[in-house]
């Protein structure tokens, strides 16, 4: 887990929430966690804008379900008012309305969530204390811009994809892919910021002639609603995978929360997925398997990379690029979190690297052109 810099202020986090027991328990994780401090607690959503607004803290750990204004509701409001607001980790229940609420939180501008089972939280408060500092760790990251690198040169960017001016470093040179045709698959992987981003890529891209196969670091209880969520967003077929059942063009595939899943090939251009509970992949549902088996299945597969924290994807980018398949990267200063954009680029085995938006148009373009 990386932490604040030494000598550096430590980071000042708000705790919005309306349980004692939770804003006890947070207090504590929080002011164990080296390279941070508690600058205020609020006991409901109201409370909690006004104390954003007073104490002005970097980090925010926001319930979603509290009375008279929930974690939503602060996050429209503060993001509407203040300049510069701090950055948002939503503490949610573990059920699967609290999944739902969850997901509307991160798409208003949360970075990161941590679940809660809200009636055995005192067993798990081990558990949530480790997940949270992993959060707290990002959102220092963002903060102090460490996890910010710098813009593809606009050279490296076609021109129809809006980009901020590039600084003056530069990444690596894109790789060249020799597959031709029509994708018969498209793998993707992604992790923190992913469901914010996933509408961006996918949005112009969908509906799409070939099967999409995402690969979301996110628990269980959250990938149906991810897909549930994404599907009325983009107004396509979007499913949690099943282990077995074919693959169908123009539809979205949600690999379930904590699963890993391998592509198998059963007849020429017809796919399935085959659903994985063993391994030691540290996460789940894992890019790498994901990707390695799109190389070993599939004619012209086509993997993407999105923002996340790490290096999952990689490796399995690796296996695309030696048969020559197309490995399209979110350019890293336009991410969430750099880490597994920027890991695939150091790497050489990105052949094009563009923004969310562009991620999705040169999908389309593909299938156009082949066309």
């Amino acid at each position: 887990m990386t932490l604040p810099p030494p000598g550096t202020a430590p980071m000042r986090v708000l705790i919005v929430d309306d349980s004692a027991f939770m804003r006890a328990s947070l207090r504590h994780i929080v002011g164990n966690t080296p390279g941070f401090v508690v600058a205020g607690e609020a006991t409901d959503g109201l409370t909690g804008v006004e104390a954003i607004r007073s104490l002005r803290p970097d980090i925010v750990t926001l319930d979603i379900d509290m009375p008279g204004l929930d974690g939503i509701g602060v996050l429209k409001r503060v993001r509407a008012s203040a300049a510069g607001p701090p950055v948002f980790i939503m503490v949610s229940a573990f059920t699967t309305q609290g999944a739902s609420l969850t997901l509307t939180a991160l798409s208003c501008g949360a970075i990161d969530f941590v679940p809660k089972a809200s009636e055995h939280f005192k067993t798990d408060l081990a558990q949530v204390g480790e997940l949270l500092r992993g959060k707290l760790a990002i959102a220092a990251a963002i903060l102090t811009g460490r996890d910010r690198p710098p813009m593809r040169p606009a050279a490296q960017i076609p021109a129809a994809i809006s980009q901020p001016a590039a600084p003056a470093q530069s990444l690596p040179p894109a790789r060249r892919s020799s597959a031709a045709g029509a994708p018969d698959v498209v793998v993707i992987a992604s992790s923190t910021g992913g469901p914010q981003t996933l509408p961006q890529v996918l949005g112009p891209a969908c509906p799409f002639k070939a099967p999409i196969v995402i690969a979301q670091h996110i628990p269980p209880v959250f990938s149906r609603s991810l897909a549930d969520s994404l599907a009325a967003t983009l107004g396509v077929a979007v499913v949690e995978a099943e282990d077995g059942r074919e693959l169908s063009p123009n539809t979205v595939y949600l690999l379930p929360g904590g699963r890993n899943g391998e592509l198998v090939r059963v007849r020429a251009g017809v796919f399935a997925l085959r659903l994985l509970d063993e391994g030691t992949a540290v996460y789940r549902p894992n890019a790498d398997i994901l990707f390695r088996s799109a190389a070993l299945s599939a004619r012209r597969p086509v993997g993407l990379i999105l923002t996340g924290m790490g290096t999952d994807g990689t490796e399995g980018a690796r296996a695309l690029s030696q048969r020559g398949c197309p490995v399209l990267v979110q350019d890293p200063a336009s991410a969430v979190i750099w880490g597994m954009p920027r890991s695939a680029i150091d790497a050489g085995l990105a052949t094009e690297v563009l923004d969310a938006p562009g991620l999705g148009q040169r999908l389309a373009a593909m299938v156009e052109k082949s066309g």
